[in-house]
């Protein structure tokens, strides 16, 4: 059998086949990955346009499996974090926590400060690698939390280094409860980010921190995380590293990573 023809056969084969069970399985997995609060199984029948005999076996081996969980006193199911678990297991994301963690280990020894990593997936980013500082007060963020695009230093990298075909699908991604897109202040990022080569914000989620961020890039040139930095001084001068030093070290540990990835 030729090449050509092998090919024709594997294609047949792809377009052809199916698994209704299955297809009823990942179709109630993506539903529900859009929705951070769940759904009841009536809300889940209308979606998908399926009858509850249908779905309900399914949700049961689901729940059973802890793919998807009914919290107490709630009648609506929702995603656990075993998909964000299993991700982890993928090679391109244990690769990079691997090479990651001894260098940002030495980064948050060097500035006495926390940092973490953090990758694009379904609308938002996901902090994979976490490093507390050495400090006796820290401040860190929690491993697998989420980053919305939009008003965080990692959002904006990812944003703002993501081609521009790229980009428009990540903002159609967004959740719901996120902070959606404007315009012109996305416009604004993008160019901002784009000209300086990094990101430096007062976080909107905690008073007196300034997260400073860079990308990191794979061997196709396209950034593959995030590292941030969430800055904290203190009054009494105990920190000895200053917000400008940080940055030289931030970014030559960006800059370190990617050349571990290829780039």
């Amino acid at each position: 059998m030729t090449e050509k023809n092998t090919t024709k056969e594997t294609g047949s084969r792809k377009k052809h086949y199916s698994a209704p069970a299955l297809e009823k399985g990942l179709d109630l997995l993506e539903l529900l990955s859009y929705e951070v609060d769940g759904l009841n199984i009536a809300e889940i029948t209308r979606r998908l346009d399926k009858s509850v005999g249908e779905l309900f076996r399914m949700l049961a081996v689901l729940e059973q499996r802890g793919f998807i969980e009914m919290p107490m006193g709630s009648d609506r199911y929702r995603l656990t974090l075993k998909m964000f678990s299993l991700s982890n297991r993928f090679p391109p994301i244990k690769r990079l926590t691997s090479l990651a963690n001894p260098l940002m280990q030495s980064l948050s020894y060097t500035i006495e400060q926390s940092c973490h990593l953090v990758i694009y997936y379904e609308g938002k980013g996901h902090v994979i690698v976490q490093q507390d500082s050495p400090s006796t007060r820290i401040f860190s963020v929690r491993l697998g939390a989420e980053a919305p695009l939009m008003n965080t230093c990692s959002g904006h990298l990812l944003l703002a280094f993501s081609s521009p075909e790229r980009r428009e699908l990540m903002l159609k991604r967004i959740p719901k409860s996120h902070p959606k897109p404007n315009k012109k202040a996305l416009n604004n990022i993008v160019t901002k980010i784009a000209e300086q080569g990094f990101e430096k914000i007062i976080s909107a989620q905690a008073q007196g921190v300034e997260d400073i961020g860079y990308p990191v890039f794979d061997d196709t040139g396209q950034i593959a995380a995030a590292l941030v930095v969430p800055f904290i001084g203190f009054l009494d001068g105990s920190r000895l590293v200053s917000s400008d030093s940080a940055h030289e070290k931030i970014k030559a540990t960006a800059e370190d990573m990617s050349r571990l990835l290829g780039y």
